[in-house]
Parts: C-alpha cells; sequence; structure tokens
C-alpha cells in the first residue's frame, strides 16, 4: 500500500490538504459521514511504549481513571497547535486499565463513540478560517 492510498484510508471523508512538507491541515475534524474524527487532547493524557514484535511505537489513551484506549502510531500526531488523535467508530474500543491511572478523574467524557464524535464537534465550533487544524506528517 502506497503512502497516498494510506492517507486515504486513514482520513477517508476529511478535507484536508498539504500545508507544508512538514504539516497537513484539516478543515473540518469530523469526516463527511462521522465515522471518523480527529480530537486535540492533552499531550499528559497519552504514553507510549515499543511494540516488540514489530518495532512500532503504539500509544494509549487514558480516558478515566480506569479506562484508556489504545492507539496505532498512526492515529497519534504532534499538531502545530496540539496533540490530535484520529478514531474510527468502526475500531473504537475502550478498555479497562490494568491499574489505576492516578493522574486522571474518576469519570471520562469520552466513553462511547457518540461522546467522541460530541467533542470533536465541540473543538470544531473552536475552529476559525485563520486557524485551521494542523498536523505533522508521519
Amino acid at each position: 500500500m502506497s503512502t497516498t492510498s494510506f492517507n486515504e484510508y486513514r482520513f477517508k471523508g476529511f478535507e484536508y490538504q498539504d500545508q507544508s512538507h512538514k504539516y497537513w491541515d484539516f478543515k473540518d475534524q469530523v469526516n463527511d459521514d462521522e465515522s471518523k474524527v480527529l480530537i486535540r487532547i492533552n499531550r499528559d493524557n497519552v504514553f507510549s511504549y515499543i511494540n516488540y514484535n514489530n518495532g512500532w511505537r503504539n500509544y494509549v489513551l487514558k480516558l478515566d481513571r480506569n479506562h484508556c484506549m489504545f492507539l496505532k502510531n498512526w492515529q497519534y500526531f504532534d499538531g502545530y497547535y496540539g496533540t490530535y488523535v484520529v478514531l474510527d467508530k468502526k475500531y473504537f474500543k475502550v478498555a479497562d486499565a490494568k491499574e489505576p491511572f492516578d493522574d486522571m478523574a474518576s469519570d471520562g467524557d469520552m466513553e462511547t463513540w457518540d461522546d467522541a464524535l460530541e467533542i470533536a464537534k465541540e473543538q470544531q465550533k473552536m475552529i476559525s478560517e485563520d486557524n485551521l487544524v494542523l498536523v505533522v506528517k508521519n
């Protein structure tokens, strides 16, 4: 699979373009059929580990004290204006944490796909024409 076709898969339905050789800019944080979202997150709510089977870095998004979501390395982006994750409704799966995350609140805001969709739509309202979502190409 070429890089172009992979990006067509992971960004399917999003309106995005090359901003520079380093960044993509996204006009919207929800794709056209509401099956994928791009959400800005707090970098402190993510940690990573190396998958020793393939050597890739995988990420874990902490949702609340007792729940998390495992992410592939291509779902996580450092952005010009913050850190972002791309989530897909088809693969949206919340997992129970093995041990509680001491730095997180008891109840999270993103336990279902509808919660994630609502968060992305709320964040979208804050984007103006002059302030697009810029994410680092990886």
